[in-house]
């Protein structure tokens, strides 16, 4: 995705959500990996989603590689699965 540089902040950017729900599961949102400079943090909207929230503005041109992971779990029947997405995010050299 790509977003123009010094954008205002807090800025919502990419919803990650589950594709199905099943009753007693419950879902949990991570950054894994890409955010090291503390720019991004996830705001859980509900248990089968959250928001990507751009926390402070990035100067382009740069590139952002963010690994965001989804962990379902069911611990009445001992079941666990992660996802993970890959997000580059490119950032343009204008405001415009």
């Amino acid at each position: 995705m790509s977003i123009t540089s010094e954008r205002s902040v807090p800025a919502d950017i990419f919803r990650i959500q589950a594709t199905s729900v099943f009753p007693n599961m419950h879902n949990t949102f991570r950054i894994k990996a890409g955010n090291e400079d503390g720019q991004f943090f996830l705001r859980r909207s509900s248990n089968i989603s959250a928001m990507l929230v751009m926390a402070r503005p990035l100067i382009g041109p740069r590139e952002h590689i963010l690994d965001l992971e989804m962990v379902t779990q069911n611990s009445a029947l001992s079941y666990r699965s992660s996802s993970l997405l890959r997000l580059t995010i490119i950032v343009g050299p204008y405001t415009f």
